[in-house]
């Protein structure tokens, strides 16, 4: 058990622009039990409890321990009195461990508790990983100054609705423009999104550099389900860089392609495509190429 500051929780909490019900679902608890932290009402919980609460608030457990000396009992999460009633031994208690024969079973409760705890340790399966996967899809290249779509095919096995935590660090030279559906929010440059999914749904978000940008962007995140305890990393594309092709011409050849221009309309659902500039795209595939001005920050359309 640990005992946590409930204003040094909810101060941290509004700090970073969490809710309660992110924070009760990471840390797989109510939010009624969180605003009971919060407000002191069970200042005692499971050391687990408060490792997984220090991760949704993204700090060190020591940063919400109570630095304060405990005067009341421990109490777990349902409120009950679990005090070490051994802390208050009376003096017949204490004769009694010092008579005959009473040591040596001292000692062997004390192996066979021993032994128990180990074998409870050594043959616990491990903590389950999230059966939710993501793959990212993202252009090899981009032309700086000009929207890129960054593509998150989530999936999970299960028929029925799951809870997902889905994380998205952006890139420290991209700003983000939009994203779909709307996140939960983002800070230290990481956008989140707290929703529910069944089997495949597709998420995405727009970025924008300077017009000057020369270089390579680079992609990292993680999702995590209501099933599993451990987060697991997106796969996929990680990375594109500046160029002068449309991010939708993936082969660089200054056309839009039958196959590229159906992978886009694959992607895309059909109250999400207003969010990209489609028209352009289609009028890039009905010619014969493409050119891109950097002069006038547009594009050259061949007939």
């Amino acid at each position: 058990m640990v005992k946590i500051d409930g204003a040094r929780v909810r101060a941290i909490r509004e700090q970073k622009g969490l809710t309660q019900l992110y924070v009760a679902t990471v840390v797989e608890v109510t939010t009624d039990t969180v605003s009971r932290w919060e407000n002191k009402r069970y200042p005692s919980i499971k050391k687990e409890n408060g490792l997984k609460l220090a991760e949704a608030l993204e700090v060190e457990l020591n940063e919400i321990l109570d630095s304060g000396e405990s005067t009341v009992p421990m109490r777990d999460d349902a409120g009950a009195d679990i005090s070490d009633p051994a802390a208050e031994k009376t003096p017949e208690s204490s004769a009694w461990s010092k008579k005959p024969g009473h040591l040596g079973i001292l000692v062997i409760l004390s192996a066979m508790l021993g032994t128990g705890w180990a074998l409870v340790h050594y043959l616990t399966p491990p903590a389950p990983a999230s059966l939710t996967t993501v793959t990212r899809i993202v252009s090899p290249h981009f032309i700086p100054g000009r929207p890129l779509p960054v593509f998150l095919k989530v999936a999970n096995p299960s028929p029925e609705a799951v809870s997902i935590i889905l994380k998205e660090e952006l890139p420290p030279s991209a700003t983000l423009k939009a994203s779909f559906p709307s996140s939960a929010g983002k800070q230290d440059g990481t956008i989140r999104w707290l929703t529910q999914i069944t089997g495949s749904s597709l998420f995405y978000y727009t970025i924008i550099t300077d017009a000057s940008f020369n270089g390579t962007l680079s992609f990292s995140g993680n999702v995590r389900d209501g099933h599993g305890s451990e987060a697991i990393e997106i796969r996929g594309a990680n990375s594109s860089r500046a160029g002068v092709h449309h991010w939708a011409d993936s082969d660089g050849d200054n056309r839009i392609s039958d196959e590229e221009i159906l992978e886009v309309y694959d992607l895309l659902a059909n109250d999400s495509s207003a969010q990209l500039d489609l028209d352009l795209l289609e009028e890039m595939w009905l010619g014969d190429g493409y050119l891109w001005q950097p002069e006038q920050q547009k594009f050259s359309i061949l007939e």
